[in-house]
């Protein structure tokens, strides 16, 4: 009776120790798996297969975070994995610590091409993050920012009642754009106000010139360049034969409050004041690899016209290459004001579901190697007006002394040639 009793404790203990070696071994496996591969929450996912070149990482924490989430949320039943997806990836680009690289949803997309295309509803002005603000690059003429006196460099505290402090520019224009019309309020700070003030803004549809010009001062050209949008390269060609037609004794470029825009279009209208060949910029992809750009085609209509170029804060990216270029070419005068310094290329990539990352690719030289990112362009000769003049505003030679020295310096070129 022991025996069979001892017989039964034995094979109820082997019982035991083999179900909890099982327990153990399962465990131990399971968390090995789940290191090892995707969880099974994520078996649903497409395209899960990492890029063919990349760099060493552990994504061991993306996916333990996710685990995370998936048991313990207390939300975890009514999550909407693409959401979680397209924001991690808006992480990434914010990881990259780049002002200017941004992912950008579908509407994001979007708004964009309506604003490079020439045309969007909202306040007008161009917007970026400088020093860890976001602030005014340049008022556009004729609307209703620059009709409330806004100016470049302004900060953009507030949009209505969300601070701006982690809002990338295209977060912050989503906010201010909207229905005709309606309004916004912006809280700005100016460097030289004691504090913020409330600025009301009426939206309304925003119609982006891209240049014009009249003669000034006897026969002076006065060229005004205000982007480098998609329409610049045609509204330029009629532009150029004009004032080529009418053989001006001088040339004034004013790019003041110019925020750029396509590199294409600095790169076509450079063939009017240079020569087929010349160096335009150069651009450095950061890996010793530099591009060059140079005039393709030398029609050069307006290169032997004496010329001078006005800058100022608000002149940026395409506006400085350009400014640039005609100064290292042809040792043309810049005249006013330090320029914003926003001299990197950014390329939008196109995702899947209309999606789209602009990043920062490259960043800009001038043909002699001037760094423009950060430090911009120093004027030869530097005057600040007393009085702020609005990108689209008439000319006025009696108040306006940037204007004024453009003059005197050209009439100055006219009796030494």
């Amino acid at each position: 009776m022991k025996k069979d009793f001892r017989k039964i404790c034995l094979i109820v203990l082997f019982i035991v120790c083999l179900g909890s070696a099982w327990v153990f071994g399962f465990s131990q496996g399971a968390n090995w798996g789940w290191k090892t591969n995707l969880p099974s929450p994520f078996e649903k996912i497409i395209n899960k297969e990492i890029p063919i070149e990349i760099s060493d990482a552990d994504m061991g924490i993306f996916w333990d975070a996710w685990k995370v989430i998936l048991e313990k949320y207390v939300g975890r039943n009514d999550l909407d994995t693409q959401k979680i997806i397209l924001g991690a990836t808006r992480g990434i680009i914010n990881a990259l610590k780049d002002p200017y690289s941004e992912f950008l949803d579908s509407e994001q997309t979007e708004n964009l091409s309506q604003e490079l295309s020439g045309e969007f509803y909202g306040v007008g002005m161009e917007i970026g993050r400088y020093d860890g603000f976001l602030v005014v690059i340049a008022p556009l003429p004729g609307t209703p920012a620059e009709k409330a006196g806004l100016k470049a460099n302004d900060k953009i505290i507030k949009i209505d009642e969300t601070e701006t402090i982690d809002l990338t520019p295209f977060e912050a224009a989503k906010l201010i754009r909207g229905p005709a019309e309606t309004k916004v309020i912006l809280t700005i700070y100016r460097s030289n106000w004691d504090k913020t003030k409330k600025i009301e803004l009426i939206r309304k549809k925003i119609s982006i010139p891209s240049v014009r010009w009249e003669k000034i001062d006897n026969n002076i050209a006065y060229l005004k360049i205000y982007n480098f949008n998609q329409p610049l390269t045609f509204n330029f060609y009629k532009t150029a034969l004009e004032i080529a037609f009418t053989k001006p004794q001088g040339l004034i470029i004013d790019l003041r409050n110019n925020p750029g825009g396509y590199l294409e279009s600095v790169v076509d209208i450079s063939g009017w004041f240079l020569e087929k060949g010349d160096i335009i910029l150069k651009e450095d992809f950061g890996n010793d690899e530099i591009k060059i750009f140079r005039v393709r085609i030398g029609q050069a209509l307006l290169k032997n016209i004496p010329t001078v170029i006005l800058i100022n804060e608000g002149t940026a990216s395409a506006s400085e290459i350009l400014a640039g270029a005609l100064r290292d070419n042809r040792g043309v005068k810049l005249i006013g004001e330090k320029s914003f310094g926003k001299g990197s290329v950014q390329e939008l990539v196109s995702l899947k579901d209309n999606n789209s990352v602009k990043i920062t690719i490259s960043r800009w030289l001038t043909p002699n190697g001037t760094i423009i990112e950060s430090n911009g362009l120093i004027p030869d000769i530097e005057v600040k007006n007393e009085e702020e003049f609005g990108t689209f505003s008439k000319i006025d030679l009696e108040k306006d002394k940037q204007l004024q020295t453009a003059v005197v310096e050209l009439q100055k070129l006219l009796i030494t040639n």
